[in-house]
């Protein structure tokens, strides 16, 4: 499906749920430089306004995020507020229609020093500025945006978590050996936590529910001993086997 904005920008959108589909059809649509989708179950009522698995693809990344959001269709707009701050006005910029987690990204257009610049921007300033920021943090809220020159190697990587899909047997009997030499953690929105265990050059995931199972807790996974498979599955934790991990 295409659609072209009063800019003459063209924006293509598609369902895309492997590799070798993305690459066939970003090749098909001559790599447009800009591209947007949800990681995950995005799809509240004031969130994207995508199906499932469905990709945005264009030139201009405010195009792109309008079409995204559904910005004109549902009226979404921007609005200056004036609050009283330490008994000061204070201009600050939102997004009205959009679900308030999203508006974090207008907070660099609310800052007091910017004074009469904030209001001076107007309207479609601010849109373009805000839909900008969200594109740069899409994977704070769960979207996956990518440039044109990012395109190769996400497809790369794409195909290679469709093989050990198809082929997890083979993965899983990969083993990784090491000391946990780094954790991370990963929550979003309603999304269990996750941790992530480095051990040398590779990482794996290992949940919450995993480490309460086996008595171990985030704080004490750092010189551990690990082994992480081919799947990026944790699948020991010392000398302590995790139990399969349930999402």
């Amino acid at each position: 499906m295409i659609s072209t904005s009063s800019q003459c920008t063209t924006v293509f959108r598609s369902v895309l749920v492997n590799g070798n589909q993305f690459e066939e059809y970003v090749n098909r649509i001559g790599r447009p430089q800009f591209a947007i989708t949800c990681a995950g179950d995005q799809f509240d009522e004031q969130g994207p306004g995508l199906a499932p698995d469905e990709w945005l693809f264009a030139d201009d990344i405010e195009r792109l995020m309008m079409d995204f959001f559904a910005w004109d269709a549902r009226g979404i707009r921007m609005e200056l507020i004036s609050p009283i701050v330490s008994g000061k006005k204070s201009a600050s910029w939102i997004a009205v229609g959009l679900a308030d987690y999203l508006n974090k990204s207008a907070s660099h257009l609310n800052a007091a020093r910017l004074g009469t610049v904030c209001k001076a921007m107007g309207a479609d300033g601010a849109r373009k500025a805000f839909l900008e920021s969200i594109f740069e943090d899409a994977s704070g809220y769960g979207f996956i945006a990518l440039q044109a020159d990012r395109y190769n190697r996400f497809i790369e990587e794409w195909k290679t978590n469709d093989d050990k899909a198809a082929r997890p047997s083979d993965y899983r009997a990969e083993k990784r050996f090491g000391v946990v030499s780094a954790v991370g953690e990963l929550g979003v929105d309603r999304a269990s936590v996750q941790y992530w265990a480095s051990i040398g050059w590779a990482s794996g995931w290992v949940s919450a529910e995993q480490l309460r199972e086996v008595g171990l807790t985030y704080d004490v996974l750092v010189g551990q001993t690990c082994v992480i498979n081919g799947l990026g599955e944790v699948e020991r934790i010392g000398n302590i086997p995790l139990p399969t991990c349930r999402y």
